[in-house]
Parts: structure tokens; C-alpha cells; sequence
């Protein structure tokens, strides 16, 4: 199993709320490279922000419930 996070009373995967905000994460990074034009110079997008989503995830899901 592993831990559970009560929200609004239902209980989720703990790695489903870490893996919700690093997508966030990622899709706010995406604007911000956007907006100062840095965008053009990361690589492969695809392979990038998915890269950036998943190292989030699994940074969050490490730093507070694994910890």
C-alpha cells in the first residue's frame, strides 16, 4: 500500500498528490521558459518537461513521505 492523504474524505496514494503537483510544476515551468524566451533551448520538450515532471514527483514524493 503506503501512506494515504485524506482529501475533503477520501483517502488517496500519496504518490498521486506528488505526482499531481510536479506535473503542475512542470506546466508552470514550460510558462516561465515561455515568457523569458528560453524555451527554444531546452531539447526535446517532450523529453524535457516529462523529465521534469517525474523528477519532481519523485523528489516530493521522497522529501515528505519517504522520509
Amino acid at each position: 500500500m503506503g501512506p494515504r492523504i485524506n482529501i475533503v474524505g477520501s483517502f488517496f496514494p500519496s504518490w498521486m498528490l506528488c505526482a499531481a503537483i510536479g506535473v503542475a510544476a512542470a506546466l508552470l515551468a514550460r510558462w516561465l521558459l515561455v515568457k523569458i524566451r528560453l524555451h527554444p533551448y531546452v531539447g526535446p520538450p517532450v523529453l524535457f518537461y516529462s523529465s521534469l515532471a517525474i523528477l519532481i514527483t519523485l523528489v516530493l514524493w521522497v522529501a515528505y513521505f519517504r522520509g
